[in-house]
């Protein structure tokens, strides 16, 4: 049970450090784009090529880190994070950020791999309170790096601090590498290794597609995780027009949120999916979340961002542990990084498509449109959750049996 626990423990702290680093830069790059006379559809048509990569390649490193382990995949995709951010600190007009951006997201194989290892260390038990305790780590993440990215920048930002924030960021994730290589111990057997690189290609397509709960599952996440690009996307733009927030406003509201994530899933998410059941806490995570998207659509002071951010702080906290937690659920030992690449293939083509139409909303309709339409896609989540059947995939527990 030590080296178990370790392994959690240090797998938390890898996560964590990763995170900062990407906390630090999340919300200053709407304002980088903006000093390379980028448009507010370029600026998140750039972000979202980061997701664009993640979709490419986030099944491939899935199947290799059920081949080859969780620890090399999670050491490649943060050191990939270190070049990428350099390359951000130096780029020069908003293609060269999107390209960045791109590089980084098709090795960002270490997402999928740090909530398959995650999984690799639970039971049906303890399988959410571990997914609460990554995304506590993500929130953590969110509240150091937005909070120390905010004091980074300062209050007059120019292309020099936001150089400086990148390079922060670069060295975060040169950490969270050297951590993952030096404290990290794999958690994926040799002969979970071995039964993988036995298992087809075509036979796991075929494994994925006797599983309905798991295809709908996905497409809950896919539609959850467009929806919070098209807030996140434009966030900063919104507190822009609306409220004449900078940078420095808009890292301390992330924060704030991170805060609020942390305290959720770092205990709270675990407790609820145990009491309520890991479906329920899903679909009471939708509602919160749609309903916190809709009052920012409509709030027009700062006082009146406050209801809508706590019910989404809440809504994100519950449904993304319990979502996570269901898909974990329907993989066995020898799948769960490919099944984990799906679920981050899923989100990773949200992050790609929200983005898409969230700087045209923006300029074309209003600036909290982008929020009205993402709380109706959280609504649409909401619809296939509730046609998920109470009980599991009769399938889930066969996949080892079946590829023996």
């Amino acid at each position: 049970m030590i080296p178990r626990a370790g392994s959690l423990i240090a797998l938390v702290a890898v996560v964590l450090i990763g995170m900062t680093g990407f906390g630090v830069f999340l919300p200053i790059f709407p304002f980088l784009a903006i000093e390379v006379d980028a448009s507010p559809t370029a600026t998140t048509i750039a972000m979202g090529a980061y997701s664009l990569g993640q979709l490419i390649a986030a099944p491939l490193w899935g199947r290799l880190s059920d081949r080859i382990g969780r620890k090399p995949v999670l050491i490649i995709g943060l050191a990939a994070s270190t070049l990428s951010y350099l390359w951000l600190a130096r780029a020069a007009s908003v293609e060269e950020l999107g390209a960045a951006r791109l590089f980084g997201g098709l090795m960002a194989g270490n997402v999928g791999a740090a909530f398959a290892a995650a999984a690799d260390l639970a039971d049906d038990r303890t399988r959410a309170r571990n997914m609460g305790l990554l995304g506590a780590a993500v929130g953590v993440g969110f509240i150091a790096g937005p909070a120390l990215g905010a004091l980074l920048v300062g209050g007059e930002p120019d292309r020099e601090s936001f150089a400086r924030v990148c390079l922060i960021s670069a060295a975060l994730a040169g950490v969270a590498a050297l951590a993952a290589a030096l404290l990290f111990s794999e958690t994926l057997s040799k002969a979970a290794r071995a039964n993988a690189r036995s298992l087809p290609r075509s036979r796991m397509r075929d494994l994925l597609a006797q599983r309905p709960a798991l295809t709908r599952l996905a497409a809950v996440m896919f539609v959850m995780i467009a929806a919070q690009a098209l807030m996140e996307t434009t966030f900063g733009l919104w507190a822009d027009a609306r409220f004449q927030w900078g940078p420095s406003e808009v890292g301390w509201t992330l924060a704030a949120l991170g805060f609020g994530a942390a305290l959720l899933q770092g205990g709270g998410a675990g407790a609820a999916s145990r009491l309520l059941g890991e479906r329920l806490a899903l679909l009471i995570g939708l509602v919160l979340f749609a309903a916190g998207l809709g009052g920012l659509a409509v709030a027009q002071t700062p006082l009146g961002v406050a209801a809508p951010l706590a019910a989404l702080v809440v809504g994100i906290g519950l449904s993304g542990p319990a979502l996570n937690s269901l898909i974990a659920a329907q993989a066995a030992e020898q799948e769960r990084g490919a099944v984990m690449g799906l679920s981050q293939s899923a989100a990773a083509l949200g992050r790609a498509v929200g983005p898409l139409g969230a700087g045209a909303a923006f300029e074309a309709i209003a600036p909290g449109a982008p929020f009205a339409i993402a709380s109706a896609l959280v609504f649409g989540a909401l619809f296939l959750a509730l046609r998920e059947p109470a009980q599991r995939d009769a399938t889930r527990g066969t996949p080892a049996d079946q590829s023996r």
